[in-house]
């Protein structure tokens, strides 16, 4: 047996000590995982303590019911624990800031739509990993994304969309058969809409 493994087995028959060699051993894994939902969610209250605190309990829950006869590594199963975590945390920070939700995207497509230099710098991206894409496809968020869309015209709201899936402004003018000069003139209509949505 290894020594993760070994200090697994001794938390779950209560070795304070043993936690805390498996929490410095996977401190950098908490580390990174916190820096990326902080960097996701900037707008989002969640401090760096609290998205560590929320990670050392969840590696403390996956040492606990942690079972080797899956055969799945610790190091795997910790990882994953940490993540369902951070992203459950995630979505309570969200759900207690719904009045800012709408500043999140008007601040984000105003950033990755500024200027014709920021496209490479923004896009591309994964649709699962897009932020603005967690937002929208969140299930609690269906009447913003209805208050969103009411706001907006067809084609301003498809603009959204496609951003949300990761589509640079070029791929955008490309499946919409707009000039790129339109898909930005689009975009900063909408941005105006959205800053009187939170007005209201």
């Amino acid at each position: 047996m290894n020594s993760v493994n070994t200090d697994v087995q001794n938390t779950q028959q209560g070795d304070d000590n043993a936690f805390e060699r498996l929490l410095r051993q996977y401190d950098p894994l908490i580390s990174a995982l916190v820096a990326e939902f902080s960097k996701a969610f900037p707008s989002i209250d969640m401090s760096e303590d609290d998205l560590r605190q929320e990670a050392a309990i969840a590696l403390y829950n996956a040492a606990m019911s942690y079972r080797a006869d899956r055969h799945v590594s610790f190091g795997l199963y910790a990882k994953i624990c940490i993540k369902n975590a951070l992203s459950d945390y995630m979505r309570r920070s969200i759900e207690r800031s719904v009045p800012h939700i709408v500043h999140i995207v008007s601040d984000y497509i105003e950033g990755c739509f500024a200027d014709e230099s920021k496209e490479s710098e923004c896009g591309p991206a994964s649709p699962d990993e897009e932020p603005l894409n967690v937002i929208i496809s969140n299930e609690s968020f269906r009447e913003l994304r209805q208050s969103i869309k009411e706001a907006l015209t067809d084609y301003e709201y498809s603009v959204l969309m496609c951003r949300s899936e990761g589509m640079t402004p070029a791929q955008i003018s490309k499946k919409l058969g707009k000039s790129v000069k339109s898909v930005y003139d689009t975009v900063q209509r909408a941005r105006n809409k959205l800053k009187k949505l939170i007005k209201q």
